[in-house]
């Protein structure tokens, strides 16, 4: 489904800080105009939304353009979409702007962050805490709020941290990895098990109901490599025969 062409910025608010977002409004525009300015513009994602029949941007996808040699146009394109639908989940951040959105959540796209893994950190900690608040009402300054929630999984030097899915997917390896390592020990320990029994067949070894249950576990051809080595040695030791 098509969206419209990038949106400017949230205009200035006195708690909220302006966003390091392209398209920055400018300070000697008149707060009038900046202010008329973001009404459209929030009036723009609420109709973009309304025209919503499927979602904007797969949920788990990571947001990046899906062909290599992306410019920037196509860029912007993947990061608005994304932005309008963390927009579509969570009804606060309607109130500001989709390119106010894409400023806080961009560091996180770029590390490989998705849609549900930026709306999961609306509502939990990194540590695996559910916010108390229920992020719908009391938040006076949602681009404010949206950017402490974000701000809060990132590391001291500003970079983000693994989200949730990446976490999940890296677990995931690790099972995967340990399952295969399990699987190689227990083929070892079975040919470890085999091999001598073969050799004590070569060998002569004992015929008695012991060695014959030990026999049976062994492969057919082992089973009949040792008859044979029994049977010469029993030929070797026989007076008749020398």
């Amino acid at each position: 489904m098509p969206v419209d062409a990038e949106v400017g910025a949230v205009p200035t608010e006195r708690s909220v800080p302006p966003p390091p977002a392209r398209g920055r409004t400018s300070p000697a525009e008149p707060a009038a105009g900046r202010t008329a300015r973001a009404d459209a513009q929030r009036r723009e994602v609420r109709a973009a939304l309304a025209r919503r029949t499927a979602p904007l941007w797969p949920a788990h996808a990571p947001v990046r353009p899906p062909a290599a040699g992306a410019t920037r146009q196509d860029w912007q394109q993947v990061h608005r979409r994304a932005g309008l639908e963390i927009q579509h989940h969570a009804l606060v951040l309607r109130r500001i702007t989709t390119a106010y959105v894409v400023a806080v959540a961009e560091p996180h796209f770029e590390a490989g962050w998705s849609v549900a893994d930026v709306l999961h950190a609306l509502d939990w900690t990194p540590q695996g805490v559910r916010y108390t608040h229920d992020s719908v009402t009391g938040i006076e300054n949602p681009g404010a709020w949206f950017a402490a929630r974000l701000r809060a999984w990132t590391h001291q030097d500003g970079a983000p941290m693994r989200s949730r899915g990446q976490r999940a997917a890296a677990e995931a390896e690790q099972r995967r990895t340990e399952a295969v390592a399990a699987a190689q020990r227990h083929t070892a320990r079975r040919v470890q098990q085999q091999v001598p029994g073969a050799e004590s067949g070569a060998a002569g070894a004992d015929v008695g109901s012991q060695g014959a249950t030990e026999q049976e576990r062994q492969p057919f051809r082992v089973r009949w490599a040792a008859q044979i080595a029994a049977g010469r040695a029993e030929a070797s030791r026989d007076p008749g025969n020398q």
